[in-house]
Parts: C-alpha cells; structure tokens; sequence
C-alpha cells in the first residue's frame, strides 16, 4: 500500500461530492464553484452567504496536509491518509448518477449503488474534522490494536510519531490536543487500511455487520425534487451527514447525493419495533428472512426536504453548502443574504 504522495491541500469532503453540488455544473472542474454560507443561529436555522460569487470547490472543505503524518522540509511527497480515501472517492460521482437513474426507471439492480454510496458517506464522517471526538468515540478502540504485516506496521508507526509540522496550527484551527490529533489519523489508518489487497477492511467489515445483523431491519428512502421542483436544492454539510436516530431503537443518517436529491439509511432494531405487537415466533421468523433492503424512491416531497434542509443547519460544524442561493424550508431569502 503505497501512501506517499504530493498532495497538500486534501479535502475531507470530496471534490466528487460538491462537484454534484455545484452552481455551474457545466464549467471546468477546476472552476466550478458552490455556495457556501456560514452558521448564525442554530436554534432558528438561521445561516448567512458568505459570498454571492461562490466558493471555488478546488479549495473548499479541505486543510493543508490535514491527513499527512509524515512532512519532511523541502520536498513534495510526503506520507498521508489520500491513498486510502481515494478507493472510495472514484466512485462516488457514477454511483450516485447510476443509482438515481435505475431508481426513475424502476430497473431493481441497485444493491452495488446502496452499498458503496453508504460505505463512501461513512467515510466521509471518519475523516471528518469536526466529527474529530465522536469518530474517537465510535473507533477509538482500533488504536489498541495495530497490523501486522512489516510493512503496514512501519507506515502505521508512523502515523503515531512521523514529522508533522502542520500539527500545532491544525490542532489550534480543530480545538483539539495534539494526542487526540494522532489517536484520530491512527484510528483512520486502522478502520481503512486493507491486510491483504482482496480484503475488506476494519470500516467493512462494520458495515456488513451491520446490514446483515438479523436483528436488525434495514430501510433506505431517496428523495428526488425535479421538474416543477428542480429549483428546491438540498444542503450538503460541513459534517457530511446528519444523525437522525441513534438509541436502542436502531441508527439512521441522511446524506446529501446531489443538488436536487438526498438519501437516508435506518437500521431498526427488530426487537424493540415489536416488543409487545408481534409474538416472539412471528419475530424469528422475520429474522431469519433473508437480508433485503427495502429502498423507496419519494419525488417532490417538500415537507421532507425542509425538514432535511433544517436538520443539515441544527447538526452543521461551521456551515452548509448548496448549488443554489435560495433555501426552501429555510428562513426567508432575503434573510439568509451577505
């Protein structure tokens, strides 16, 4: 596994993912542009445009060597997490677009799409600044373990203890200490990093446990705004998702997909849903169904995207993104401007 490389500025929400959010779509990659608006009021959804030309996606959502943990003086290449983000990012732009298209079709081959895009979205909140102490809270544990393949070993060590010179101004930008600064890079290296080429990795593995977990029931809504409603825009934020449910009664996210649609995941917990409704027989049974992810496609469901829209800004770090400058289901226009 080969980490080196000369990346500087890395992203930690991809380019991939605001490109499918930008304001001019059409232009070069290397000009497209999003609208960026910073947080006023959390309890009142109140946000505020940050500049009425956009922002250059380029340099948008990304730190200085955020994910290098080895930077020697005077040279370009330097160790870092982008290897690792890249296996996910490729795909992020196809598998969107394909799964929007079979879903408008009805074409049901769309297991492939539901799967990675979840992977990709979960990845997005591991290496995600602002998410710093809860990503430690949910992988920490993976520190306490380390590779043991010779190779992997030596890049993982130095993770822990490779030249960072970037670390004191990032740590002072992020609010954290410079241990929990490592124990994050370290927690990232271990959730991805694969033991053998045609292996899944740690954050895999965790996924698959999750959607094959017989106790669990798993449900997956897109929600799509076209035609008459292709002006209402739905928010991408700074945190990369938005946390719905997550108790006994099972998880849930959204995940923004494009300008125009956003997509949730619920894991219910089979138990607690039917305590006391369903025999205990009918339940096993239910359980030892074969796993099928049940997918609903919604058009134009307003009420839904303004309570997407309002969740993005409530659970946003610092701010939202959007390809559009008007925000349904926000306070009024004139409101949100510069």
């Amino acid at each position: 596994m080969h980490l080196s490389n000369c990346t500087a500025n890395q992203h930690f929400l991809s380019r991939a993912e605001q490109q499918l959010n930008a304001l001019n779509p059409h232009a070069q990659l290397a000009n497209q542009r999003i609208y960026s608006f910073s947080l006023t009021d959390r309890e009142g959804h109140r946000i505020q445009l940050d500049d009425p030309r956009g922002r250059n996606i380029s340099n948008n959502l990304a730190l200085r060597d955020l994910f290098s943990f080895s930077v020697i003086d005077g040279e370009k290449d330097r160790l870092n997490l982008e290897t690792l983000f890249g296996q996910y990012e490729a795909n992020i732009r196809t598998n969107t677009l394909d799964l929007l298209r079979k879903l408008r079709s009805g074409d049901p081959d769309i297991k492939k799409e539901i799967l990675e895009l979840f992977i990709s979205k979960l990845m997005n909140f591991l290496r995600n600044p602002y998410s710093i102490h809860k990503v430690l809270n949910t992988f920490g544990g993976l520190i306490q373990f380390h590779p043991t393949d010779p190779e992997l070993l030596a890049q993982y060590h130095a993770v822990l203890a490779g030249k960072k010179p970037q670390q004191e101004y990032l740590c002072q930008q992020l609010g954290v200490d410079a241990n929990t600064y490592r124990d994050w890079l370290a927690a990232i290296f271990m959730a991805l990093f694969r033991p053998a080429p045609d292996m899944p990795n740690l954050m895999e593995g965790m996924i698959k446990e999750i959607l094959e977990n017989r106790s669990h029931h798993a449900q997956v809504t897109v929600s799509q705004y076209v035609n008459e409603h292709a002006d209402k825009r739905c928010l991408l934020s700074d945190r990369g998702f938005i946390n719905l449910l997550q108790d006994a009664r099972g998880l849930s996210f959204s995940f923004n997909l494009n300008s125009n649609a956003f997509v949730s995941y619920t894991f219910f917990d089979i138990d607690q849903f039917a305590t006391g409704k369903v025999p205990p027989s009918v339940i096993e049974l239910f359980k030892a169904q074969p796993k099928n992810i049940q997918v609903q496609l919604l058009t134009n469901n307003l009420e839904a995207l303004a309570t997407y829209n309002r969740n993005v800004v409530y659970q946003c770090a610092r701010g939202v993104y959007c390809s559009s400058n008007s925000l349904y289901g926000l306070p009024a226009a004139e409101e949100q401007q510069a």
